[in-house]
């Protein structure tokens, strides 16, 4: 399988191209496939019968005419084969346990699938939005650094006190120092997102969403789900089904431990060129074990706590799915009204209260104090919008990823 290059896969990307790079190359899904190819294998393993056994016995020297190896009338041959055959579900228990895990094999793939799409898309949510407040960094950055060129030359002309222009630096360089805080995030999830698509090389990863509309589908899912409709019903999501499969594996194991107890039985045969009896002896026979020591009590023991622990394991599951997503559901609803109903003024009302900011300042309408006050509430106004909106949609993809259901997946 050829590796997706650097130039083909790296720059923008959206849900769409996210998920066809991770269909295509995910290591871990990849390996999930090889789960279910193993589990195949077992299953069709598990079908067959053991083999028999033969011995063969030939007379290194003949007693009566002091013969090697006799080959003749006289010579000494014994063939015996032994056919193990089961009883109480020694066979067929295997056999359904074994099915019983490849059903969990391929529902594990499943959940891998999903958890991996919903890992790449608030991924690519948290980077977009960590992108969107570095531009934030980046355009006061631009506003002090004009500020301060101009507060400099008329410093040193003796028109402006230098403890303006100072505390004009000491604010750029914070600014700076945050904005480097927050691209070494930025550059772990795009490291992150080239681990999770399968993408070569080091190249930047920028992510490309359609902000309006993934707002709007996360009100209509939080509503929807809220309301009670539109839900995947629980006994159908992969890790349920995945636990039921595991589940049902552990109750035919415990009955496979219980089929140990029985007898092992084998029907044997045996010819015998000279025996005791006579010529050409022909003799068929039953062999079977006496369960008198062994009852096989410990691997019962351990096959009834396995399946106590499948239960366990299903209850604890359904606890965690209800309470993400009532955790998730509560963060929509908490953090989406307002950056649904009023990002694109606010924005705007922002970017102009910065420009303002600067303008006035350079003509010294405004103090210092000011400024740098309208600067840190500009920041910080800016920086919480976009905190709440990633996490409204990080939480609604959640929400869509486990209880949408396959219509909602961008």
């Amino acid at each position: 399988m050829v590796c997706i290059s650097t130039a083909e896969a790296a720059g923008p990307i959206d849900f769409h191209t996210a998920d066809s790079l991770l269909l295509a190359r995910s290591h871990d899904l990849r390996l999930a496939r090889r789960d279910v190819d193993a589990a195949e294998g077992q299953l069709a393993q598990s079908r067959l019968y053991d083999n028999p056994t033969m011995s063969v016995m030939y007379n290194v020297r003949n007693p009566v005419n002091r013969r090697w190896f006799d080959p003749g009338r006289e010579g000494e041959l014994d063939v015996q084969v032994s056919q193990p055959f089961a009883i109480g579900g020694q066979h067929s228990e295997q056999v359904r346990q074994s099915a019983a895990q490849l059903s969990a094999s391929r529902s594990q793939l499943q959940l891998t699938r999903r958890d991996l799409l919903a890992q790449a898309h608030t991924a690519l949510i948290d980077l977009y939005y960590r992108q969107q407040q570095a531009a934030v960094y980046d355009l006061e950055i631009a506003s002090a650094q004009r500020i301060l060129a101009a507060y400099s030359e008329q410093s040193a002309k003796g028109n402006v006190a230098g403890m303006e222009a100072a505390r004009i630096r000491t604010m750029l360089c914070q600014l700076s120092k945050q904005r480097a805080d927050l691209l070494v995030g930025v550059s772990g999830l795009q490291a992150q997102l080239r681990s999770l698509l399968g993408i070569e090389g080091a190249e930047p990863v920028t992510a490309v969403i359609d902000e309006r509309k993934a707002l709007d589908e996360a009100a209509k899912l939080c509503t929807a789900l809220t309301s009670g409709g539109g839900a995947a019903p629980v006994d159908t999501l992969p890790e349920i089904q995945a636990l039921s499969a595991q589940a049902e594996a552990a109750r035919h194991g415990l009955k496979w431990q219980r089929s140990q107890a029985l007898p092992q039985m084998a029907v044997q045969g045996e010819y015998d060129k000279n025996g005791n009896i006579g010529h050409n002896f022909y003799a068929v026979g039953l062999s079977l074990s006496l369960p008198l020591w062994n009852r096989n009590r410990g691997n019962i023991r351990s096959g009834k706590a396995a399946v106590e622990q499948a239960a366990i394991e299903m209850e604890r599951r359904r606890l965690e799915l209800a309470q993400q997503r009532a955790q998730d559901l509560a963060i929509v609803r908490q953090y989406l009204p307002r950056p649904a109903d009023a990002s694109a003024v606010t924005d705007d009302d922002l970017g102009r209260m910065l420009q303002a900011a600067e303008k006035q300042y350079m003509n010294r309408h405004i103090t210092l104090l000011e400024f740098v006050d309208l600067y840190s509430n500009y920041r910080d106004t800016r920086l919480a919008l976009l905190d709440a909106r990633s996490q409204a949609l990080q939480a609604a993809e959640r929400l869509r990823m486990i209880w949408g259901g396959e219509t909602a997946q961008h």
